[in-house]
């Protein structure tokens, strides 16, 4: 299990990882970008099942409520992306894993599964205990494996795909403008989980229960009702107490779970103590340093302070707990 306090110290942060913070860089060098990849244009509310298209425009984000400093409200321009309407399942995991273990992507992960202990609750339960660099290489063989333009590479020059190995990625080896799959920024997160609110805590106004999400209550914040302690229908059997991905109602734009079940990794990292810019930006990717990457959500463990919108974490990538998922993003739907 693996809960985090919100703490604006990146020193503190740090000491939140549970698993070693050393980085092998190995990874296969035959495995190159196709050429010429297209660029993705102006998107439109095409049909791509299973994804909302989120659009473009600017919105607040960060934090106008609870006086989090770490999460000052600012405004940010995003442009339209596809983000999946549900968390990363089992099922999911499973199948492109399995192609991907036959297709260059050799270390690829059992999910739900930490050493010997499996934590696997069901094929349409959220895949859990996925490190950092296991979630972006499976965006990349999913990818591949439908044909589409990988988004991550081991280069700046975007020429050979990421397959194997804990490489430190930045934000020159991610193409954004690649049709594949990818992690959501931070921005495209929040701005995706708000589902068209301003200003609010959650997806669907200022408090919280266990009638609209996977978490735990713990009955310190006057904002949170109802039933207390963990969700009592998904506290069953061991832990992870996680829930059928898409068991609550969806938020604005049909995304389930933006709160709870999960916490969801992100792309960014925590360089320059993950603090927001002072100035509006268009499509930020996050700081250009750091060691550790953003995780948004909250989850079962988690308080209803956790599982606030705006609320920030940033784990080693290395960290693998069973509460660690994710959600995948696309910018273009074209083939």
């Amino acid at each position: 299990m693996n809960m985090f306090p919100r703490i604006p110290s990146i020193v503190a942060l740090a000491a939140l990882a549970c698993a070693a913070t050393s980085v092998a860089r190995a990874q296969s060098p035959s495995a190159k970008a196709p050429a010429n990849p297209p660029v993705a244009g102006t998107l439109k509310a095409v049909d791509l099942p299973g994804f909302a298209l989120i659009p473009a425009g600017e919105f607040t984000m960060g934090d106008a409520l609870d006086g989090d400093s770490y999460a000052p409200q600012h405004k940010v321009n995003v442009s339209a992306f596809y983000m999946q309407k549900k968390e990363v399942t089992n099922a999911q995991w499973d199948e492109v894993r399995a192609w991907g273990l036959k297709n260059g992507y050799t270390d690829l992960p059992e999910g739900s599964m930490d050493g010997t202990t499996s934590y696997n609750k069901g094929a349409n339960h959220p895949v859990n205990s996925v490190q950092w660099w296991a979630v972006v290489k499976w965006c990349n063989a999913k990818s591949v494996k439908e044909g589409l333009i990988p988004a991550y590479y081991t280069d700046a020059a975007q020429t050979v795909v990421y397959q194997t190995g804990k490489l430190d990625l930045d934000n020159t080896m991610v193409k954004l403008s690649a049709n594949g799959y990818r992690l959501p920024t931070e921005a495209e997160w929040e701005k995706a989980a708000r589902g068209g609110l301003s200003g609010k805590r959650f997806p669907w106004g200022d408090t919280i229960s266990h009638d609209q999400a996977n978490f735990k209550n713990s009955n310190i914040e006057i904002y949170q009702n109802g039933t207390t302690g963990y969700h009592p229908t998904y506290m069953t059997g061991e832990e992870p107490y996680t829930s059928p991905v898409g068991s609550f109602a969806a938020n604005g734009y049909g995304l389930y779970d933006m709160t709870g079940n999960v916490q969801e990794w992100c792309w960014d990292n925590n360089g320059n103590d993950g603090a927001y810019p002072s100035v509006m930006e268009t499509d930020p990717r996050g700081a250009t340093g750091g060691s550790l990457r953003a995780v948004r959500g909250g989850c079962p463990p988690a308080g209803a302070n956790y599982c606030r919108v705006a609320n920030r974490v940033f784990s080693d990538p290395s960290t693998s707990g069973n509460y660690f998922g994710f959600r995948i993003a696309r910018s273009s739907a074209s083939k």
